[in-house]
């Protein structure tokens, strides 16, 4: 099985058409979402790319305790990984209560807050998905004995794109 998100465009779909189905079905697909997110941060980029932190924010006022407490655990993981300053004020703005009280699963929120420092990665990174043009473009190495004050250090890190065969995998690296 490939747990690699192909189509971005299709997790904003998703989210429109679980809304329409029953709760015990959003609870599966949401679990099963935030495994497929936990394990490759290609997916996360992904799921960051379309701003599904933004879209699970503006439905959290409107779903069932059961489907909060599942999107909650999926914004942990996605605000671990990434959140803009607007997903950030959104998500501060869903704690802000009227006349003393606090809205409905604003304390299920803060756990957000409380997930967010936990990384589990690199501070910084760069992505390859794979796409044309996905490249760090350096001189040519005849030119570099000539300048002065650059160095590259790096780890490389592949995902895997399924865990099944992660043994039978054999990356190439172009140097």
């Amino acid at each position: 099985m490939n747990f690699i998100i192909q189509d971005s465009e299709s997790i904003g779909c998703m989210v429109d058409l679980l809304s329409h189905c029953e709760v015990t079905c959003q609870a599966e697909v949401w679990s099963m979402f935030t495994a497929i997110l936990r394990k490759s941060v290609r997916n996360l980029q992904t799921s960051t790319e379309v701003g599904l932190i933004q879209q699970v924010l503006s439905k959290m006022s409107s779903v069932d305790d059961m489907i909060a407490d599942l999107l909650v655990d999926m914004l942990g993981v996605m605000a671990s990984y990434s959140i803009t300053v607007k997903e950030l004020k959104l998500l501060f703005s869903m704690l802000r209560g009227d006349n003393s009280i606090w809205p409905r699963h604003s304390i299920k929120l803060l756990s957000v807050l409380n997930q967010m420092p936990q990384r589990h990665g690199p501070d910084t990174f760069f992505n390859f998905p794979g796409r044309s043009a996905a490249a760090i473009a350096l001189p040519p190495i005849a030119k570099w004995p000539y300048q002065n004050g650059f160095t590259l250090n790096t780890w490389f890190r592949q995902d895997p794109l399924n865990n099944i065969n992660v043994d039978k995998d054999k990356p190439y690296l172009y140097w």
